[in-house]
């Protein structure tokens, strides 16, 4: 059983970011919270990334991911299995032949899995006798250049048959491109960042048409980590002091090191003190929250949402459940980990081991439910096609006290409404 020890106290911690200026310099940015950098890619598998669209190919070689474009096939993406909303990402990429291509940011698909990819994608390309357009946004299959064309200047920047460092923070409605050193992109997209404030990153091979090619293009260095910034709609809905915000009869202790501890009082146990659950002053519809928490061995509790009357939280809301499952094998149920409760289990095991930290991100957006943990999506669900198909899209968020003779820890609660 994989217990994820690869998976640091360090690296599930929120951190305050320094973000380095043009100049160089580290300035404190105080309104921002950054988790530290994860690579996304290991340098020897595409484990974590799905193909959607084309036929083109993807291998890995040399340390680097190389797509090849196959003739007649339409655009080819390989994508991350987890989304992201916030974030700074950074890569490195080479073509040769001036090959158009690109890599996709906060996008998604229509229809199923393998549906057509479309959102933001940052331009990949060298050709033009003036110069590239490389380093601009480009809405895929949603309604072309996001950037204006009195803004989309040639450049020479990007250098065709070399590696090209590349720089991507998307904060908000605002992305911002670098390629090797120089900014090249700064636009605030509010009309995307609404239909589009979420999603995976997808290496793009470029459809070729007949007796083309074949062409290549390569990527390395892939790393990406994810900002929490208040001015950008993210809220701490706990402030690591005292339950500002929050209500319950129940016994959470805040703790000096800005954790929350839930500890049954003697004599309290049972899941239905629905008054010891801790719970929203007000109420959430579409969001994306984002919170840490530690269980010890055979620890028990819950992340409530959409809860109308918090006196009936399960027959009036959805529940994840929070279980240590790091023992079970097999198929998972709505009971183990990171499951919906009465309704569907996690497509995988990402449990954390006891007494290590585990991060769960749950996006609710209207009808369609994700929840990923320890950075891996295991729920994908469109609850208007579940057993939940008849519970509210608005509603309290709480966490459960289980009433178990063991302590519960959480930290980091971040939200952020859609």
């Amino acid at each position: 059983m994989r217990h994820l020890r690869a998976l640091s106290l360090a690296a599930l911690l929120c951190l305050p970011l320094s973000a380095q200026s043009d100049g160089g310099a580290e300035e404190p940015q105080h309104h921002r919270h950054v988790t530290p950098w994860v690579s996304l890619f290991d340098g020897e598998s595409l484990d974590g990334w799905t193909q959607r669209n084309g036929f083109a190919t993807y291998r890995v070689e040399d340390g680097a991911i190389v797509g090849k474009t196959a003739t007649g096939s339409p655009n080819s993406f390989l994508c991350t299995d987890r989304d992201y909303s916030d974030f700074e990402l950074k890569f490195e990429v080479k073509v040769h032949d001036k090959l158009n291509s690109g890599v996709q940011i906060r996008s998604r698909t229509r229809g199923d899995f393998l549906g057509r990819v479309n959102g933001p994608q940052v331009e990949i390309e060298a050709s033009g006798a003036n110069g590239a357009e490389a380093g601009y946004l480009y809405a895929e299959a949603v309604s072309g250049w996001m950037t204006p064309a009195d803004v989309r200047k040639p450049h020479k920047h990007f250098k065709d048959g070399e590696w090209n460092a590349y720089r991507v923070l998307a904060v908000g409605a605002k992305i911002q491109v670098w390629i090797n050193g120089v900014m090249i992109s700064d636009l605030a997209h509010e009309e995307m960042h609404k239909s589009h404030p979420r999603g995976f990153i997808g290496l793009q091979v470029h459809g070729i048409g007949l007796g083309k090619g074949p062409f290549e293009v390569s990527w390395r260095g892939i790393e990406v980590r994810e900002i929490r910034d208040t001015r950008a709609g993210w809220v701490q809905l706990y402030n690591g002091e005292d339950l500002e915000g929050w209500t319950t009869t129940g016994n959470w202790l805040p703790q000096e090191n800005g954790e929350l501890l839930i500890q049954p009082r003697p004599g309290e146990k049972g899941w239905q003190r629905y008054g010891d659950y801790i719970w929203s002053e007000r109420k959430y519809a579409d969001f994306i929250w984002d919170l840490e928490y530690s269980y010890p061995p055979k620890g028990n509790s819950g992340v409530f949402f959409r809860v109308h009357d918090t006196s009936d939280p399960v027959q009036q809301g959805i529940e994840a459940q929070i279980l240590d499952s790091t023992e079970k094998e097999g198929q998972l149920g709505h009971h183990d980990h990171g499951g919906i409760i009465r309704t569907v289990g996690a497509s995988k095991n990402m449990s954390a081991a006891p007494g290590e930290w585990n991060r769960m991100i749950v996006t609710a957006r209207g009808h369609q439910l994700e929840v990923c943990l320890n950075g891996h999506k295991i729920i994908d669900l469109k609850l208007d096609d579940s057993a939940m198909k008849d519970r509210p899209l608005e509603g309290y968020i709480g966490l459960q006290d289980h009433g178990e003779p063991h302590n519960l820890r959480f930290r980091n609660l971040w939200l952020k409404e859609l």
